[in-house]
Protein backbone atom coordinates (compact mmCIF):
# COMPACT_ATOMS: atom_id res chain seq x y z
CA UNK A 1 0.00 0.00 0.00
CA UNK A 2 1.46 3.38 -1.01
CA UNK A 3 2.31 6.02 1.56
CA UNK A 4 -0.04 8.95 1.98
CA UNK A 5 0.89 12.60 1.76
CA UNK A 6 -1.36 15.42 2.93
CA UNK A 7 -1.85 18.48 0.76
CA UNK A 8 -3.15 21.82 1.98
CA UNK A 9 -5.14 24.01 -0.40
CA UNK A 10 -5.82 27.61 0.57
CA UNK A 11 -8.35 29.22 -1.75
CA UNK A 12 -7.51 32.89 -1.78
CA UNK A 13 -10.06 35.64 -1.96
CA UNK A 14 -12.34 37.65 0.29
CA UNK A 15 -13.66 34.37 1.67
CA UNK A 16 -10.80 32.00 2.47
CA UNK A 17 -11.36 28.26 2.54
CA UNK A 18 -8.72 25.83 3.70
CA UNK A 19 -8.91 22.34 2.22
CA UNK A 20 -6.57 19.61 3.46
CA UNK A 21 -6.49 16.45 1.35
CA UNK A 22 -5.63 13.40 3.47
CA UNK A 23 -5.88 10.72 0.79
CA UNK A 24 -7.48 9.83 -2.53
CA UNK A 25 -8.32 6.41 -3.95
CA UNK A 26 -9.34 6.12 -7.60
CA UNK A 27 -11.37 3.44 -9.38
CA UNK A 28 -12.54 3.26 -12.99
CA UNK A 29 -15.97 2.41 -14.39
CA UNK A 30 -15.74 1.08 -17.96
CA UNK A 31 -19.37 0.83 -19.05
CA UNK A 32 -18.34 0.37 -22.67
CA UNK A 33 -16.66 -2.98 -21.91
CA UNK A 34 -18.71 -3.70 -18.76
CA UNK A 35 -15.67 -3.80 -16.47
CA UNK A 36 -14.64 -2.24 -13.18
CA UNK A 37 -11.01 -1.47 -12.37
CA UNK A 38 -10.41 -1.33 -8.61
CA UNK A 39 -7.25 0.29 -7.26
CA UNK A 40 -5.62 -1.06 -4.14
CA UNK A 41 -3.17 1.83 -3.65
CA UNK A 42 -3.92 5.45 -2.84
CA UNK A 43 -3.01 7.90 -5.58
CA UNK A 44 0.44 9.46 -5.63
CA UNK A 45 -0.25 13.20 -5.61
CA UNK A 46 2.98 14.26 -7.26
CA UNK A 47 3.83 17.51 -9.02
CA UNK A 48 2.23 16.25 -12.25
CA UNK A 49 -1.13 15.30 -10.78
CA UNK A 50 -1.68 17.34 -7.60
CA UNK A 51 -3.14 20.38 -9.37
CA UNK A 52 -5.76 18.23 -11.11
CA UNK A 53 -6.84 16.44 -7.92
CA UNK A 54 -6.79 19.68 -5.95
CA UNK A 55 -8.98 21.47 -8.45
CA UNK A 56 -11.50 18.63 -8.65
CA UNK A 57 -11.87 18.45 -4.86
CA UNK A 58 -12.23 22.23 -4.73
CA UNK A 59 -14.85 22.22 -7.52
CA UNK A 60 -16.91 19.54 -5.77
CA UNK A 61 -16.83 20.99 -2.24
CA UNK A 62 -17.63 24.51 -3.45
CA UNK A 63 -20.12 23.62 -6.18
CA UNK A 64 -23.30 25.73 -6.30
CA UNK A 65 -25.05 22.57 -7.52
CA UNK A 66 -24.47 20.76 -4.21
CA UNK A 67 -27.82 19.84 -2.71
CA UNK A 68 -28.18 18.75 0.88
CA UNK A 69 -30.26 15.69 1.65
CA UNK A 70 -31.99 15.01 4.93
CA UNK A 71 -31.23 11.44 6.04
CA UNK A 72 -31.14 9.61 9.36
CA UNK A 73 -27.98 9.11 11.42
CA UNK A 74 -28.06 5.38 10.59
CA UNK A 75 -28.31 5.97 6.85
CA UNK A 76 -25.99 3.81 4.74
CA UNK A 77 -23.85 6.78 3.64
CA UNK A 78 -23.44 8.09 7.18
CA UNK A 79 -22.28 4.69 8.40
CA UNK A 80 -19.96 4.19 5.42
CA UNK A 81 -18.33 7.61 5.88
CA UNK A 82 -17.69 6.95 9.56
CA UNK A 83 -16.07 3.63 8.72
CA UNK A 84 -13.92 5.21 5.99
CA UNK A 85 -12.14 7.48 8.46
CA UNK A 86 -11.40 4.60 10.85
CA UNK A 87 -8.55 3.07 8.83
CA UNK A 88 -7.02 2.83 5.37
CA UNK A 89 -8.25 -0.75 5.03
CA UNK A 90 -11.83 0.25 5.81
CA UNK A 91 -11.59 3.20 3.40
CA UNK A 92 -10.54 0.84 0.60
CA UNK A 93 -13.28 -1.66 1.46
CA UNK A 94 -16.08 0.91 1.52
CA UNK A 95 -14.84 2.60 -1.68
CA UNK A 96 -14.78 -0.82 -3.41
CA UNK A 97 -18.40 -1.51 -2.44
CA UNK A 98 -19.60 1.97 -3.43
CA UNK A 99 -17.88 1.64 -6.81
CA UNK A 100 -19.69 -1.64 -7.43
CA UNK A 101 -23.00 0.05 -6.59
CA UNK A 102 -22.28 2.98 -8.93
CA UNK A 103 -21.44 0.51 -11.70
CA UNK A 104 -24.66 -1.46 -11.14
CA UNK A 105 -26.75 1.73 -11.30
CA UNK A 106 -24.94 3.10 -14.35
CA UNK A 107 -25.00 -0.17 -16.29
CA UNK A 108 -28.73 0.09 -16.97
CA UNK A 109 -28.46 3.69 -18.25
CA UNK A 110 -27.80 3.54 -21.98
CA UNK A 111 -25.77 6.75 -22.37
CA UNK A 112 -23.72 6.47 -19.18
CA UNK A 113 -20.14 7.54 -19.99
CA UNK A 114 -17.05 5.78 -18.72
CA UNK A 115 -15.63 7.49 -15.66
CA UNK A 116 -13.06 7.59 -12.89
CA UNK A 117 -14.34 7.77 -9.33
CA UNK A 118 -12.21 9.68 -6.83
CA UNK A 119 -12.79 8.68 -3.22
CA UNK A 120 -11.52 11.56 -1.12
CA UNK A 121 -10.79 11.97 2.59
CA UNK A 122 -10.21 15.63 3.40
CA UNK A 123 -10.86 18.59 5.68
CA UNK A 124 -12.59 21.82 4.70
CA UNK A 125 -12.24 24.65 7.21
CA UNK A 126 -11.43 22.13 9.93
CA UNK A 127 -14.39 19.80 9.27
CA UNK A 128 -13.86 16.23 8.05
CA UNK A 129 -15.34 15.27 4.68
CA UNK A 130 -15.51 12.01 2.75
CA UNK A 131 -16.58 12.11 -0.88
CA UNK A 132 -17.01 10.08 -4.05
CA UNK A 133 -16.40 12.30 -7.10
CA UNK A 134 -17.50 10.78 -10.40
CA UNK A 135 -15.42 12.21 -13.26
CA UNK A 136 -17.23 11.40 -16.48
CA UNK A 137 -15.10 11.02 -19.60
CA UNK A 138 -15.48 13.44 -22.50
CA UNK A 139 -15.08 12.62 -26.19
CA UNK A 140 -12.69 14.70 -28.27
CA UNK A 141 -11.97 14.36 -32.01
CA UNK A 142 -8.48 13.25 -33.01
CA UNK A 143 -6.67 12.55 -36.25
CA UNK A 144 -5.43 9.00 -36.94
CA UNK A 145 -3.18 7.78 -39.77
CA UNK A 146 -4.20 4.29 -40.87
CA UNK A 147 -2.31 2.72 -43.81
CA UNK A 148 -1.50 6.13 -45.28
CA UNK A 149 -5.11 7.23 -44.91
CA UNK A 150 -6.04 9.99 -42.49
CA UNK A 151 -9.31 9.73 -40.62
CA UNK A 152 -11.00 11.42 -37.69
CA UNK A 153 -11.97 9.35 -34.68
CA UNK A 154 -13.08 10.02 -31.09
CA UNK A 155 -10.88 9.69 -28.04
CA UNK A 156 -12.08 9.45 -24.45
CA UNK A 157 -10.42 11.81 -21.96
CA UNK A 158 -10.99 12.94 -18.39
CA UNK A 159 -12.81 16.26 -17.89
CA UNK A 160 -10.57 19.31 -17.88
CA UNK A 161 -9.13 20.57 -14.62
CA UNK A 162 -11.37 23.63 -14.41
CA UNK A 163 -14.65 21.99 -15.44
CA UNK A 164 -17.40 21.32 -12.86
CA UNK A 165 -17.74 17.90 -11.24
CA UNK A 166 -20.79 16.25 -12.84
CA UNK A 167 -21.71 13.86 -10.03
CA UNK A 168 -20.65 13.41 -6.42
CA UNK A 169 -21.69 11.99 -3.07
CA UNK A 170 -20.19 14.06 -0.24
CA UNK A 171 -20.55 13.60 3.52
CA UNK A 172 -19.55 16.14 6.15
CA UNK A 173 -18.66 13.56 8.77
CA UNK A 174 -18.35 16.05 11.64
CA UNK A 175 -21.63 17.87 10.95
CA UNK A 176 -23.37 14.65 9.85
CA UNK A 177 -24.62 16.19 6.61
CA UNK A 178 -25.00 14.50 3.22
CA UNK A 179 -24.72 16.31 -0.12
CA UNK A 180 -25.16 15.29 -3.77
CA UNK A 181 -24.21 16.67 -7.14
CA UNK A 182 -26.45 15.00 -9.70
CA UNK A 183 -26.63 14.81 -13.49
CA UNK A 184 -29.70 13.95 -15.55
CA UNK A 185 -29.67 10.99 -17.93
CA UNK A 186 -32.20 9.49 -20.32
CA UNK A 187 -33.99 6.97 -18.11
CA UNK A 188 -37.08 5.16 -19.43
CA UNK A 189 -37.52 7.75 -22.16
CA UNK A 190 -37.16 10.90 -20.09
CA UNK A 191 -34.33 12.95 -18.60
CA UNK A 192 -34.06 12.30 -14.87
CA UNK A 193 -31.68 12.00 -11.93
CA UNK A 194 -30.85 8.56 -10.55
CA UNK A 195 -28.47 8.80 -7.56
CA UNK A 196 -30.98 9.98 -4.99
CA UNK A 197 -34.05 8.32 -6.48
CA UNK A 198 -32.46 4.88 -6.88
CA UNK A 199 -29.87 4.78 -4.11
CA UNK A 200 -29.66 7.52 -1.47
CA UNK A 201 -33.41 8.20 -1.09
CA UNK A 202 -32.97 11.33 1.02
CA UNK A 203 -35.25 14.34 1.32
CA UNK A 204 -33.83 17.04 -0.93
CA UNK A 205 -33.15 20.60 0.18
CA UNK A 206 -32.64 23.48 -2.24
CA UNK A 207 -29.20 23.94 -3.77
CA UNK A 208 -27.37 27.23 -3.24
CA UNK A 209 -28.09 28.09 -6.87
CA UNK A 210 -31.82 27.52 -6.27
CA UNK A 211 -31.73 29.60 -3.08
CA UNK A 212 -30.16 32.54 -4.92
CA UNK A 213 -32.75 32.19 -7.71
CA UNK A 214 -35.57 32.17 -5.13
CA UNK A 215 -34.16 35.26 -3.39
CA UNK A 216 -34.02 37.12 -6.71
CA UNK A 217 -37.59 36.12 -7.57
CA UNK A 218 -39.00 37.25 -4.21
CA UNK A 219 -37.01 40.49 -4.01
CA UNK A 220 -37.90 41.44 -7.59
CA UNK A 221 -41.61 40.74 -7.05
CA UNK A 222 -41.80 42.70 -3.78
CA UNK A 223 -39.92 45.62 -5.29
CA UNK A 224 -42.26 45.66 -8.30
CA UNK A 225 -45.34 45.68 -6.04
CA UNK A 226 -44.20 48.07 -3.29
CA UNK A 227 -41.39 50.02 -5.04
CA UNK A 228 -39.25 49.61 -1.92
CA UNK A 229 -35.85 50.38 -3.45
CA UNK A 230 -36.62 52.20 -6.70
CA UNK A 231 -35.46 49.30 -8.88
CA UNK A 232 -32.25 48.72 -6.89
CA UNK A 233 -33.44 45.69 -4.92
CA UNK A 234 -31.32 43.09 -6.75
CA UNK A 235 -28.05 45.08 -6.53
CA UNK A 236 -28.78 45.70 -2.85
CA UNK A 237 -29.34 41.98 -2.33
CA UNK A 238 -25.98 41.16 -3.93
CA UNK A 239 -24.34 43.88 -1.86
CA UNK A 240 -25.75 42.40 1.36
CA UNK A 241 -24.51 38.93 0.40
CA UNK A 242 -21.03 40.23 -0.30
CA UNK A 243 -21.01 42.12 3.02
CA UNK A 244 -21.77 38.86 4.86
CA UNK A 245 -19.00 37.03 3.02
CA UNK A 246 -16.45 39.82 3.56
CA UNK A 247 -17.12 39.77 7.32
CA UNK A 248 -17.24 35.93 7.52
CA UNK A 249 -20.87 35.92 8.65
CA UNK A 250 -23.38 33.21 7.69
CA UNK A 251 -25.31 33.98 4.50
CA UNK A 252 -28.96 33.43 5.45
CA UNK A 253 -31.30 34.05 2.48
CA UNK A 254 -34.39 34.97 4.50
CA UNK A 255 -32.45 37.39 6.69
CA UNK A 256 -30.94 39.12 3.64
CA UNK A 257 -34.26 39.42 1.78
CA UNK A 258 -35.88 41.02 4.84
CA UNK A 259 -32.91 43.39 5.20
CA UNK A 260 -33.23 44.52 1.57
CA UNK A 261 -36.96 45.17 2.06
CA UNK A 262 -36.67 46.73 5.54
CA UNK A 263 -38.13 50.07 4.40
CA UNK A 264 -41.58 48.48 3.99
CA UNK A 265 -43.03 46.27 6.72
CA UNK A 266 -45.73 44.82 4.46
CA UNK A 267 -43.15 43.84 1.83
CA UNK A 268 -41.01 42.22 4.54
CA UNK A 269 -43.93 40.21 5.88
CA UNK A 270 -45.06 39.01 2.47
CA UNK A 271 -41.48 38.15 1.44
CA UNK A 272 -41.06 35.95 4.52
CA UNK A 273 -44.26 34.05 3.69
CA UNK A 274 -43.15 33.63 0.05
CA UNK A 275 -39.67 32.43 1.01
CA UNK A 276 -41.03 29.84 3.44
CA UNK A 277 -43.61 28.67 0.91
CA UNK A 278 -40.76 28.18 -1.57
CA UNK A 279 -38.79 26.05 0.89
CA UNK A 280 -36.42 28.52 2.59
CA UNK A 281 -36.65 28.92 6.38
CA UNK A 282 -34.98 31.00 9.10
CA UNK A 283 -31.95 28.73 9.50
CA UNK A 284 -31.25 28.00 5.84
CA UNK A 285 -27.82 29.15 4.69
CA UNK A 286 -25.86 29.49 1.47
CA UNK A 287 -22.61 27.55 1.75
CA UNK A 288 -20.77 28.23 -1.50
CA UNK A 289 -20.76 31.40 -3.55
CA UNK A 290 -18.83 32.92 -6.42
CA UNK A 291 -17.74 36.37 -5.29
CA UNK A 292 -17.33 37.53 -8.87
CA UNK A 293 -21.04 36.88 -9.40
CA UNK A 294 -21.93 38.99 -6.36
CA UNK A 295 -19.85 42.12 -7.00
CA UNK A 296 -21.34 42.96 -10.41
CA UNK A 297 -24.78 43.97 -11.58
CA UNK A 298 -26.09 44.00 -15.12
CA UNK A 299 -28.46 46.49 -16.70
CA UNK A 300 -30.41 44.80 -19.50
CA UNK A 301 -32.27 47.20 -21.81
CA UNK A 302 -35.32 46.33 -23.91
CA UNK A 303 -33.27 46.45 -27.11
CA UNK A 304 -30.98 43.69 -25.70
CA UNK A 305 -28.15 46.10 -24.85
CA UNK A 306 -26.39 45.01 -21.65
CA UNK A 307 -24.27 47.15 -19.33
CA UNK A 308 -22.20 45.42 -16.63
CA UNK A 309 -20.75 47.44 -13.77
CA UNK A 310 -19.65 47.09 -10.12
CA UNK A 311 -22.54 47.09 -7.66
CA UNK A 312 -20.96 49.83 -5.55
CA UNK A 313 -20.86 52.15 -8.56
CA UNK A 314 -24.50 51.50 -9.42
CA UNK A 315 -25.78 51.96 -5.88
CA UNK A 316 -23.80 55.16 -5.29
CA UNK A 317 -24.98 56.77 -8.52
CA UNK A 318 -21.63 58.51 -8.94
CA UNK A 319 -20.81 56.89 -12.28
CA UNK A 320 -24.18 55.86 -13.71
CA UNK A 321 -27.61 57.42 -13.58
CA UNK A 322 -31.01 56.33 -14.86
CA UNK A 323 -32.82 59.39 -16.24
CA UNK A 324 -36.55 59.36 -17.02
CA UNK A 325 -37.52 61.25 -20.17
CA UNK A 326 -40.73 63.19 -20.78
CA UNK A 327 -42.06 60.45 -23.06
CA UNK A 328 -41.74 57.84 -20.28
CA UNK A 329 -38.60 56.19 -21.63
CA UNK A 330 -35.27 56.07 -19.78
CA UNK A 331 -31.76 57.11 -20.67
CA UNK A 332 -28.65 55.67 -19.05
CA UNK A 333 -26.07 58.36 -18.30
CA UNK A 334 -22.45 57.28 -17.73
CA UNK A 335 -20.50 60.02 -15.95
CA UNK A 336 -16.82 61.00 -15.72
CA UNK A 337 -15.66 58.46 -18.32
CA UNK A 338 -12.13 59.28 -19.48
CA UNK A 339 -11.72 56.45 -21.99
CA UNK A 340 -13.90 53.92 -23.82
CA UNK A 341 -12.36 50.57 -24.79
CA UNK A 342 -14.30 48.06 -26.89
CA UNK A 343 -13.71 44.43 -25.79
Amino acid sequence: MSSIKKYVIILQGDNVNTIVINKILMHMLDFEHRKIYHSTDFVDMNETSIDYYRKKVEKALNSPSLKELTVGSLHEMMLRSEKMIESQEEFIKQAHEMTDKLFALGSVIEEMPNSNVLFVDCYKNGERYVGALKLNYRYIPMSVIDENNIRITKKQVLPTMGSPVDEAIIVNVDAKKLFLIEKKYNIDGKLDFYLNAQWIKGEEKLTDKQKISTMKKVVRKMDDIYNVNDGKALPLMKHEIQEKIDTNQPVKPLEIVKKVLEKDGQAQEESEIMMKDLGIGEEDQIESLSLTAMDKCKLVLDDEIEISLPIEEYLSGDKVEKVKQEDGTYSILLKDVSEVIVK
